[in-house]
């Protein structure tokens, strides 16, 4: 396996999440799965919803690899979680070039990481419904199935938790 390394994104990493995200985008549609389009994953659209510090990049070798972005709060998916308690994650991606070489995982063990350091009690996220390897890959993180909402009349959102133990101790100083 390659050596995984996760950084903070700063405002010079915007191409790098772009790139990382589009790619996903051209993968997903070759394989008939659309999930979001390319005007989505720009950085004018992103910044509405999320800071650049809320990003974080994986590299492989040094090579941006992967992304996702970790945020304190989401009233739309989340209505009901108070700011703070939980912490989220969005946008995850791995560009097709590492898929299957651990990147995801690290970047899902990055994620109950930042969750412990930063005192969240629960990690959330939501991902698309009709995906069941997708769903798997989660699941097989730890995260508990809650449910089903569809939103816009078609769009199957799953919504998933995972509990963070009391004693967790990281290895991310």
């Amino acid at each position: 396996m390659s050596n995984i390394t996760i950084k903070q994104a700063t405002e010079a990493d915007i191409p790098v999440i772009e790139g990382i995200l589009l790619d996903t985008v051209n993968w997903l549609n070759e394989m008939g799965q659309p999930l979001w389009g390319a005007h989505e994953v720009t950085w004018d659209v992103l910044s509405k919803n999320y800071k650049i510090g809320d990003f974080h990049i994986a590299y492989t070798d040094g090579n941006p690899a992967g992304c996702m972005a970790l945020v304190d709060y989401d009233p739309f998916f989340w209505p009901d979680a108070k700011r703070g308690e939980s912490l989220f994650v969005h946008k995850l991606a791995v560009t097709k070039a590492t898929r299957k070489s651990g990147v995801a995982d690290a970047l899902m063990d990055f994620f109950k990481e930042q969750g412990a350091e930063r005192g969240a009690k629960m990690l959330r996220l939501d991902t698309h419904a009709l995906r069941p390897r997708l769903r798997a890959f989660y699941e097989r993180h730890g995260f508990i199935f809650v449910e089903v909402k569809v939103f816009e009349g078609d769009k199957h959102t799953a919504f998933y938790t995972y509990t963070l133990p009391d004693n967790v101790k990281t290895g991310f100083a």
